[in-house]
C-alpha cells in the first residue's frame, strides 16, 4: 500500500504549467448505487459507452465514499464540494434539525417553489454549506455554463451547486422535468416542448423486457427470487403501467432503465438548446442517473434486473457520447463517471451463500431500544417523558423540558452502552463522542466525517457487517461505511487523459479538485480531497 501511494505521489508533483488546455465541456455522470464491481462483472457485455470509457480512460479501482452515512445526498455533495458531509452539511438524505426539533430533507426549501406547481414542496441547495466545483467555475469564468439534470432532486441540486445556469429533475406524479424558483421563474421554451413531446409516455406500451437473450444473464441469479420487489411480481417482463408496486406509471418509470433514458434524452436537448460546449469558455454538465438506485433497492445487486440495467446503461451512455462527438466535437470534451454509494446484497441471498447475514426489521430495532430507554433515563436522573425519532440514528429529545446538558450527556452514554449489547449492533457512537473528537475506535473517524453538531442524532448505530436495518421485508439498502456500500467506480476520459488503471486508494472528495484542474481553475485551499489530475493525465517528472 505504501509503495502504491509513493508511486501515486511521484506523478502528482508535476508543474502546473504542464496542464493541458481545458476542454470545451466537462460532463460528470453519477450512476446512483453503482458498485465498483459492476464495471468488471458486466464488462464482457459492454459494447458502447462503458466499454469506451474503460478503454480510453484513467480507471481508479479503489475509490471510496470515505464517510459513514453512504446515502444519495451526502454522496453527491462530497463529489461536488470536495469536502466531507461534516463540512458541507449534507449528513444524510434527511437529518434531525436539533434547533427546530424536526426532520429535514436535504434539499427542502419552502421559499423555492416548483415552477408551474406551487403546491409541490420547494427545492433548492439552501441546506448545502459549501460551494461546489460548478460554483468555483462560475466565479473563475462567468461566461462558462453549468447545468445539472437527473431523476432525483437531491442528486441534481447538490451536484449543481448554488449558482448554476440551470438544474432540472423528474417530477414523479407528472412525468415532467421541473425546476424551482430558486433557479428561474419560468421554463425555457425548449423545456416546455420536451415535456409536451410525449417521450415520457412512449415507454409504457412495451414495458421492460430483457435486452439480451435469456442465457446471457448467467452473471446473475435466477429471475424469480422471493425477496425481490413485492415478492410476487419479481420476474421479467415488468409492466410499467399497472404494476402493483406503484400507484401510477409516472411513479413507476424511474424504477426501470427508461427513467435514465429519459434523462439522457433531456440532456441532449439541453446541450443543443443552451449551446453547451460551443465556445472557448469551458462548460460543466452533471447527469445523475438514478434509475440504478431504484432498481438496485428492489431487486438487489445479483439480480437479472440490475444486470440488464447496466447493459442498457452502456448503450445509453454510448449514444450520449456519440451525440457529444457530433455536437461538441470528439476530443473537445471530457467525461468523469462515478457514483454516490454502493449497496448490500440481499441478506437472504448472502445467507444462502453461507454468509452470516440477516434482515433486522424496524420493530426489532425498537424492541431492543425501548426497554433500555427508561433505565438510561433513570441512571441520568431524568424523569421527563422523551420523544423518539429514527433519523440517521436514534434521536431522543424532551419537548417542552429544559433537561441540563450534563444529564443529557449521561443519558446518551448510558443509552449507547445499553444498545451496544444488542446482538446485531457492532458499534454505537454518541453525539458527545463525535462532537468532542474522543476515542479512536474502528469507524469513529468515518462517523465524525458524517457529523454536524446541528444535524446529528443522539446515538449513531453501526450494524454488524452484512446485517440490514429495513422497514420492509424485501429489497435491500445501503448507508453504512462497509466496503459494499462505500466502494464506487471512478473513470476520467478526455483530452490528454492517459488510459490506464490506478489501484491506490482514493476518495470521492478527490473528484472535485480533479475536475477543477481539468476545468483549468483553482480549487479552494481547504478541501478534504486532493487532485488526481496528474495521474489522470499521465505526466511524469
Amino acid at each position: 500500500m505504501i509503495g502504491a501511494l509513493l508511486a501515486l505521489a511521484a506523478v502528482i508533483g508535476v508543474a502546473a504549467s504542464q496542464q493541458p488546455e481545458p476542454p470545451r465541456l466537462v460532463v460528470v455522470v453519477s450512476v446512483d448505487q453503482m458498485r465498483a464491481d459492476y464495471f468488471t462483472r458486466f464488462n464482457g457485455q459492454f459494447v458502447a459507452g462503458l466499454r469506451r470509457l474503460g478503454r480510453d480512460g484513467a480507471v481508479f479501482t479503489n475509490v471510496h465514499q470515505d464517510h459513514a452515512v453512504t446515502a444519495t445526498a451526502p454522496g453527491h455533495a462530497s463529489i461536488s464540494t470536495g469536502v466531507f458531509p461534516a463540512r458541507n452539511g449534507i449528513v444524510g438524505n434527511d437529518w434531525w434539525d436539533r434547533t427546530a426539533l424536526r426532520r429535514t430533507y436535504a434539499v427542502e426549501d419552502a421559499a423555492a417553489a416548483i415552477v408551474g406547481d406551487t403546491a409541490a414542496p420547494g427545492r433548492s441547495p439552501a441546506n448545502l454549506l459549501r460551494e461546489t466545483v460548478g460554483d468555483w467555475l462560475k466565479q473563475a469564468s462567468p461566461a462558462s455554463k453549468v447545468f445539472s439534470v437527473g431523476i432525483k432532486d437531491r442528486s441534481t441540486i447538490l451536484m449543481a451547486g448554488k449558482k448554476p445556469d440551470g438544474a432540472y429533475w423528474y417530477q414523479y406524479d407528472t412525468g415532467r422535468l421541473v425546476t424551482s424558483t430558486y433557479y428561474r421563474d419560468a421554463y425555457p421554451e425548449w423545456v416546455t416542448k420536451f415535456n409536451s413531446s410525449g417521450l415520457v409516455d412512449s415507454f409504457a406500451r412495451d414495458g421492460w423486457e430483457r435486452l439480451l437473450p435469456v442465457d446471457a444473464y448467467y452473471l446473475s441469479r435466477e429471475d424469480a427470487f422471493p425477496s425481490e420487489a413485492d415478492g410476487v411480481e419479481t420476474t421479467f417482463p415488468h409492466s410499467l403501467n399497472g404494476d402493483p408496486l406503484s400507484a401510477s406509471y409516472y411513479q413507476r418509470l424511474p424504477s426501470s432503465p427508461f427513467g435514465d433514458q429519459l434523462i439522457f434524452e433531456f440532456a441532449k436537448v439541453l446541450v443543443s438548446a443552451e449551446d453547451v460546449g460551443s465556445d472557448s469558455a469551458t462548460d460543466l454538465l452533471f447527469v445523475a442517473a438514478s434509475a440504478a438506485d431504484y432498481i438496485g433497492h428492489q431487486y438487489g445487486p445479483y439480480s437479472q434486473e440490475v444486470q440488464d440495467y447496466y447493459v442498457r446503461l452502456d448503450r445509453m451512455l454510448g449514444d450520449f457520447l456519440s451525440f457529444l462527438d457530433e455536437r461538441v466535437g470528439a476530443g473537445a470534451y471530457a467525461v468523469a463517471l462515478t457514483s454516490d454509494h454502493g449497496v448490500l446484497p440481499m441478506p437472504e441471498e448472502l445467507a444462502r451463500r453461507g454468509v452470516e447475514s440477516r434482515r433486522v426489521g424496524t420493530p426489532e430495532l425498537q424492541e431492543a431500544i425501548v426497554p433500555v430507554l427508561s433505565d438510561a433515563m433513570s441512571k441520568a436522573d431524568i424523569s421527563v417523558q422523551p420523544a423518539i425519532q429514527f433519523v440517521g440514528g436514534l434521536v431522543v429529545y424532551f419537548p417542552g423540558a429544559d433537561v441540563p446538558a450534563d444529564k443529557q450527556r449521561a443519558f446518551r452514554e448510558n443509552l449507547g452502552q445499553a444498545i451496544s449489547q444488542a446482538q446485531f449492533v457492532r458499534e454505537v457512537f454518541t453525539y458527545d463522542e463525535l462532537l468532542e473528537g474522543e476515542g479512536n475506535r474502528p469507524f469513529v473517524e468515518l462517523y465524525r466525517r458524517s457529523f454536524h453538531p446541528d444535524r446529528a442524532p443522539d446515538v449513531a448505530i453501526l450494524m454488524q457487517e452484512y446485517y440490514l436495518i429495513s422497514a420492509y421485508p424485501r429489497g435491500t439498502s445501503h448507508e453504512t461505511p462497509y466496503p459494499y456500500d462505500s466502494h464506487i467506480p471512478l473513470i476520467f476520459a478526455g483530452p490528454g487523459v492517459k488510459p490506464g488503471r490506478h489501484d491506490a486508494r482514493v476518495r470521492s472528495v478527490d473528484i472535485a479538485p480533479t475536475l477543477a484542474e481539468m476545468l483549468g481553475i483553482a480549487p479552494p485551499a481547504d478541501l478534504d480531497g486532493r487532485s488526481l489530475a496528474w495521474p489522470v493525465w499521465g505526466r511524469e517528472h
